[in-house]
């Protein structure tokens, strides 16, 4: 059984006796046990501490979260920039970079996808009505399992031995990619342009897609692909 490391989410405590939380939302939990995956949990930690854990992992999850320090790719914060983590961001961008150095079958859900981008180089929309992409609402208003709206698949992927060419997804983001990271080409686009997957050229898996399969059993198998990746 191949054991996949997955970064945590955070949420903020509440009460007198606040702190915060780290953890993982159920989804994502039963999507890697309905694929036959074994998981351990990675919040934050010295990075001394993550290079001990590293080599034991068969594949790694980048979750969806909060946005991300457009500080990272060189950009002030547009005024509809969400809440940021600076702690949470450092620890993904380095899971991230890890992953794409040594081979680590890796994939990235909606957050996870652009910490895959920005760790290698690349840059955000940090809202994209508000930066001219309007046209598709990428922040749909119906809860799961309604679907916000289609995606196209482009070139040779993993996910064309999952999906048909045309398909529809949920969409829960107001960021996304904007400038490719290094080594990254799109795998599938919405019918704006913006690209909803991203593979990295010549890596076992390092695959980010924009949608959240966790909330779509259907979808489940995209989890599968830490199983067994395809090149």
């Amino acid at each position: 059984m191949r054991l996949i490391g997955v970064a945590t989410q955070y949420r903020a405590g509440e009460g007198p006796m606040a702190r915060r939380f780290l953890g993982l939302l159920e989804p994502y939990l039963e999507a890697l046990r309905s694929q036959g995956l074994a998981y351990v949990l990675l919040p934050p930690q010295p990075q001394e501490a993550l290079e001990r854990i590293l080599p034991h992992l068969d594949g790694l999850l980048l979750p969806g979260g909060g946005d991300v320090d457009p500080a990272l790719y060189g950009e002030e914060p547009h005024p509809r920039l969400g809440e940021v983590s600076p702690e949470r961001d450092a620890h993904e961008v380095f899971l991230a970079r890890h992953a794409a150095e040594r081979g680590l079958p890796t994939l990235g859900v909606c957050r996870g996808v652009q910490v895959m981008n920005v760790a290698l180089g690349g840059t955000l929309y940090q809202d994209l009505e508000a930066q001219g992409l309007g046209r598709v609402q990428h922040h749909q208003k119906s809860p799961p399992p309604a679907l916000g709206h289609g995606v196209r698949l482009v070139g040779e992927s993993p996910l064309r031995g999952l999906f048909p060419e045309r398909f529809r997804v949920n969409s829960y983001h107001h960021q996304g990619l904007k400038a490719l990271g290094r080594g990254l080409r799109p795998a599938a686009l919405a019918p704006d342009g913006l690209v909803e997957a991203v593979v990295l050229e010549g890596h076992p898996l390092f695959l980010g897609v924009q949608w959240h399969p966790e909330l779509l059993p259907e979808h489940w198998p995209l989890f599968g692909l830490l199983q067994a990746p395809h090149g």
